[in-house]
């Protein structure tokens, strides 16, 4: 069983990061202007793609977004990516308190660490 994923169009230094990964499902937010790629990784190629997606993470984009981060999951796993930190705990939001804060640190507001969805049964698209 794969992995999906949730990346954020303007988290990517260079968009093209994205032709490299099966996009399973898109969704468009403020006219195709923010657009959440959901992504298919096998477990055999995840770490190379957590590698390959930390270079591609911007650090900010303008002020409404201080830090980027995506995240992965696959039954009750959890794996948060950042820049410079990866967080593997589970789906279960009593895990994430390291994750949120460290998200905190970066200035992303808490609506934002909510890691929706992570688990197949919650995708809409």
């Amino acid at each position: 069983m794969d992995y999906h994923g949730i990346i954020i169009n303007l988290s990517l230094i260079d968009k093209s990061f994205l032709q490299t990964l099966q996009v399973v499902g898109r969704k468009s937010i403020l006219l195709d202007e923010l657009v959440l790629y959901k992504v298919s990784v096998p477990p055999e190629k995840l770490d190379f793609t957590i590698s390959a997606l930390q270079s591609s993470l911007l650090v900010r984009f303008g002020p409404l977004f201080p830090a980027f981060y995506a995240h992965f999951y696959r039954g009750d796993d959890l794996i948060v990516v950042f820049k410079k930190q990866v967080f593997r705990v589970k789906t279960d939001p009593i895990t994430w308190s390291e994750v949120i804060a460290y998200g905190a640190s970066l200035g992303i507001p808490a609506r934002q660490l909510d890691f929706s969805p992570c688990r197949l049964q919650d995708e809409t698209y």
